[in-house]
């Protein structure tokens, strides 16, 4: 979750009578909204600057409004935009659907993987943040100007609340420890937290796919030796981590996550039983409560998907974006099918990897045409694409998820 930003893309599919749609891609922003520095010290150089710390989203928003001046110039139509976000990306994805200052700049939207809710406010944001201020030792903008990238990178929190590593978000939660915010309810961004907003009426009422992968986890696991573990290992993570939360949180998740359970290859099958559990902690559960709020909100369809594929082999580590061979269905499994890149990160694809990549490819390509999935795949929430080779369906009734919202633990949701 901590990976380079991706570069904005935007491409263009087969001609159909219309002009093209015109797809923007943030693919991953990872905490590209910028700390929010106390007033104390922005004010002594101009007391009328409109504060937000939501300053990534505004370059999203001028980004789509070049779109909006530029596309037809490349074919596109800049009355069917689609904007796709994965992780930090769909974080933004959903932030823009709630901000009156990009009503009109888009036409669909993907959320791949994004975060669950924040409702962080400025004041908030601004007073977590001082520790990083004062290990700086600045006292004015120009200092902080000054400071060399070696300087910023240790005078960050990293483990500290707000935690800017994020370090445990792939693992099972510990009680009382949360990271900071991301997004800020800044009032001009965003005048409210994003569910507030969805209860008193809709902000860009567009189409929306709220899509996970079934062990997101599995990107970038804490433990770096899961990969050996054994059944009892599981066993006893699971315990340590859970009983922080209550004493019989443990066995009642080990009764749902069983090392009986399927398993799709002959060997790490703890780990999957362990990244699965996570995912849906951190992931998979409160997106399918963002996916009913967004149905219950909005006019427009809603459609929810978790990636089921189990690639044909573990991950190549010989690039910059995983430096885990992850094995199963990965964090950025989506995107990176959704673009074809699955050969540079995957050795000799097999003929299921290859249908899992059309498939995701041409469901997201024609939603991006018409603002529909095709008839096989329902609105949410009548049903979530499960998408491997082919397309399943699933009824969205979950007691995983049903004992997860009971214990309270959807508050620590990733927040990426």
């Amino acid at each position: 979750m901590r990976e380079p930003a991706s570069p904005g893309v935007m491409e263009r599919h087969s001609s159909p009578p219309l002009p093209p749609p015109a797809p923007v891609s943030n693919s991953d922003s990872s905490r590209l909204h910028a700390p929010v520095v106390s007033k104390q010290v922005s004010k002594v150089i101009d007391p009328f600057v409109t504060y937000t710390g939501n300053y990534g989203f505004l370059d999203q928003i001028a980004a789509l409004k070049w779109v909006q001046r530029n596309i037809h110039v490349f074919g596109g139509d800049p009355g069917r935009v689609t904007i796709v976000g994965q992780s930090s990306g769909g974080t933004s994805v959903w932030t823009l659907m709630m901000s009156p200052l990009a009503t009109g700049l888009f036409h669909r939207a993907v959320d791949m993987s994004g975060s669950y809710v924040y409702n962080a406010s400025l004041t908030q944001a601004e007073s977590d943040n001082l520790v990083f201020l004062n290990k700086t030792g600045c006292e004015d903008l120009a200092c902080l100007r000054s400071l060399t990238v070696t300087q910023v990178l240790q005078a960050i929190p990293w483990e500290e609340y707000p935690s800017w590593a994020g370090s445990d978000l792939t693992d099972l939660p510990t009680k009382g420890l949360f990271i900071g915010p991301v997004a800020v309810v800044d009032g001009y961004v965003l005048q409210a937290p994003p569910f507030e907003i969805w209860e008193k009426g809709k902000v860009n009422d567009v189409p929306f796919v709220v899509g996970t992968t079934e062990q997101e986890a599995d990107f970038s696991p804490l433990a770096v030796n899961i990969s050996t573990w054994t059944w009892g290992d599981y066993h006893w993570f699971v315990t340590e981590k859970l009983k922080t939360f209550s004493p019989d949180l443990p066995g009642k998740a080990l009764e749902l996550y069983p090392s009986s359970a399927p398993c799709p290859t002959r060997d790490r099958c703890p780990e999957r039983a362990y990244t699965t559990m996570v995912s849906d902690i951190r992931v998979t559960c409160p997106n399918n409560d963002l996916a009913q709020r967004a149905a219950d909100a909005l006019s427009s369809p809603v459609y929810r998907y978790v990636v089921t594929h189990t690639p044909s082999g573990p991950a190549k580590t010989s690039n910059s974006l995983l430096w885990f061979p992850s094995r199963f269905s990965f964090h950025s499994l989506d995107i990176l099918a959704f673009f074809g890149d699955l050969e540079l990160f995957l050795d000799n694809l097999s003929e299921e990897d290859r249908n899992f990549q059309k498939l995701i490819t041409k469901h997201l390509v024609n939603f991006a045409k018409t603002g529909k999935m095709e008839a096989d795949w329902p609105e949410y929430p009548s049903a979530t694409a499960l998408l491997s080779s082919n397309l399943t369906l699933q009824i969205p009734a979950s007691t995983r998820c049903d004992l997860w919202k009971e214990n309270g633990l959807f508050a620590y949701a990733w927040m990426n």
